[in-house]
Formats: C-alpha cells, structure tokens, sequence
C-alpha cells in the first residue's frame, strides 16, 4: 500500500507506477483503510481499460432520479409548475419507480397512457404527466446519465386534447372581473388585453414598463424560448393599469409576493389560483375556465379580429406558428365568417364578369 498524508493535507494521497507512468493524487479519505482501497480500485480500472474493458457507469433508478431533478429545478419554476410536477410524479413512480432510467421505453410509455386513460383522465392531464417524464428524462442526457430517449427518438406521441380551450365571451369576462379581487382584475385585465401568460402577468418589473415609449410597451426579459422573450405594445386599458401600478410601486415588481398582512416587493407574485377559484364560484361563470384561458381568449379574439397568424405569434411568444395557428381554429364564427367573405366575393366576381361578357357583346353588334 503506498498511500500516505501529506503535511498541508487531511486526505491521504495515493502515487504509483503504471506501464511507466505516474499517478497521484488524494484519495477524498481520512481513513487510511478506505485510502487504500480507493488506490486499489483506480489500479483496477487502470488495467481494465489497457485490457479493453470498458466500465459501465451505473444508471440511477426512475424514483431516486426523479427527486434529484425536482430539487435541482425547484429554484427555476413557479409555484403552479412545482405543484404540477409533484402530481403527475406521483404516477409517474407507480409506473416507473424501481426502472433504470435506460429501461425507460416506448411501449412502456404507451402502456402507462392506456393506465391513465383508463383510469377516466383527460387527455390534458395525461399529457402532463408525458411532459414531465420527458422533461425527467432530457434532464438525464443533459447530465450524460443517459444517452437518449424516447421522446428524443420520436417514439411517443402525445394525445390530442381538440377543445382544451376555453373562450370567453364579453359577458362572462365582465361578470368575472367584477367580483375579482383588484390584484387578480389587474392580472387577468393584462392578460386579456395583451396575451401574457400569468407568470408573465405576475412577474413585470417597474423596469420592463415603458409608458411613454411610442408605442408604450412592456418588456418580457424571461422565458423558455427567445420568441418568450419580448416587447408587448400596451392597449389604451392596459396602459391605464401599468400607470397606477408603477405609481403604487414601492420596490421592483408590480405584483408583489404576499407575506402575511403585507407584501415583499422585492419578490413577484406567485399565486393567484385561490383568487382565482373564488371569483369563479362568486361570478357563477359556468362551465369554468383556467387563468391560462384568458390567454386563449386573447388569441382567438385577436385572429377574429382580423390579426394574421405570424404577428400574433410575435405577440404572444410562441415558439412556432404551429402553436399560434390552433386559434385559427377555436372560432366557429370566425369560420363562418371567413366562408361568407368568400361567398360574397365568389358572386360579386360572377356578377362583374357577366356585365363585362355583356357589354364586351354590345360593342360587337
């Protein structure tokens, strides 16, 4: 054994030959005993790897990764993602729980959606539940545990959720404002009139207002992806509720983080569902809708307005148009409509080419 200490070192430190070349180093051990079989194991994969014996790293389990991930994502996420993790990891280790991460595959994932479905959830929640696992498992190659998935591969599919979303219509939203608490009317007042996600509603800084820009805009400096990351013109009742806010602001976000009786300014707002759940069953808005449909909301009404899909993409922060082009869709009126225009475009061509054909005759005889 020809570990030993050094005088500035409480770690034993380890130095041999190998095929004539030197190593040492410290062996991270106090303990001379464990000292020496940390020597001993280096040597081993040493002659190994001159054998041609690669070692296999060991590849964790789902459950004893799983809750790695969350606490090294836990600072990242807001309240509502941390929460929507917690749920769907509850099934998702009922399933996966003792399976090495590599053992992880596609008709494992497949059998795991039929489980779910059949258990009478909604497509929405079950789609929740792959995109934990998938983001579970990029996490894994990101950190070289593993090598790819079956996300990666193109091997699961998620599940259409057609009619996820919920529109509101003029009078639901005013019956809804009018009971919100003034925070929550703020907030879902912003996102109707200009597309932001709540987290985005709840996160705007005294900084990222720019009211007496041409045009006044609110700067969005955070998100997934680069299109997230950008500046929103404010309507004229948009601007009225940024003006008021920056004017009561007494720190850096507009919203500020509730702390008991009072407010933490420095920190952004991070709940607004309770809020939320109490202005539904006091307004009587039937059948209920999410926060996030207000977004939708603002998407649809923009397209029926007559706002082509790759602006209102810039708008709202859609990574692709692919995103943006379903609130092409979610307006049967808008349909309608569009089929109208064409309709009368269709006979006004007709009647016009008719009277041309007409008077084209009248000048031959």
């Amino acid at each position: 054994m020809s570990v030993f200490k050094r005088r500035d070192s409480a770690f034993y430190q380890y130095a041999f030959l190998f095929e004539g070349k030197r190593y040492r180093g410290s062996t991270k051990h106090k303990n001379k005993k464990s000292a020496g079989r940390h020597e001993n194991i280096l040597k081993e994969k040493l002659a190994n790897s001159r054998s041609g014996i690669v070692e296999r790293k060991q590849v964790p389990v789902f459950s004893a990764f799983s809750a790695e991930f969350l606490d090294r994502v836990k600072p990242e996420l807001e309240a509502t993602s941390w929460l929507r993790y917690e749920v769907s990891l509850r099934a998702l280790k009922e399933w996966f729980d003792k399976q090495c991460l590599n053992e992880i595959a596609a008709d494992g994932i497949e059998r795991f959606k039929e489980a779910r479905l059949k258990q009478g959830l909604s497509p929405s929640t079950v789609n929740r539940d792959l995109a934990c696992l998938r983001r579970i498992l990029s996490f894994a190659v990101q950190t070289d545990v593993i090598g790819t998935t079956p996300f990666l591969a193109r091997k699961v599919r998620f599940l259409s959720e057609n009619g996820r979303e919920r529109i509101l219509n003029f009078q639901e939203e005013r019956r809804y404002l009018a009971v919100a608490r003034p925070v929550l009317r703020d907030a879902a007042t912003l996102i109707l009139e200009m597309g932001f996600r709540p987290g985005e509603a709840c996160s705007i800084r005294r900084e990222d207002v720019h009211l007496y820009a041409i045009p006044a805009f609110v700067n969005i400096p955070d998100g997934k992806t680069k299109n997230a990351r950008r500046d929103v013109p404010a309507t004229t009742l948009a601007k009225e509720i940024l003006a008021r806010r920056v004017a009561q602001v007494k720190g850096a976000y507009l919203f500020p983080l509730r702390v008991g009786t009072g407010y933490d300014w420095s920190r952004p707002m991070k709940e607004l569902h309770p809020a939320h759940e109490e202005a539904l069953a006091t307004s009587g808005v039937i059948p209920r809708f999410q926060l996030y449909d207000l977004r939708h909301t603002y998407g649809t009404r923009a397209v029926e307005s007559g706002t082509d899909p790759l602006t209102l993409m810039r708008l709202m922060g859609h990574a692709d148009l692919k995103t943006t082009m379903r609130y092409v869709h979610l307006s049967k009126r808008h349909l309608a409509e569009a089929q109208v225009k064409i309709e009368r475009f269709r006979a006004e061509r007709e009647i016009a080419e008719a009277e041309a054909q007409r008077n084209q005759l009248g000048v031959i005889q």
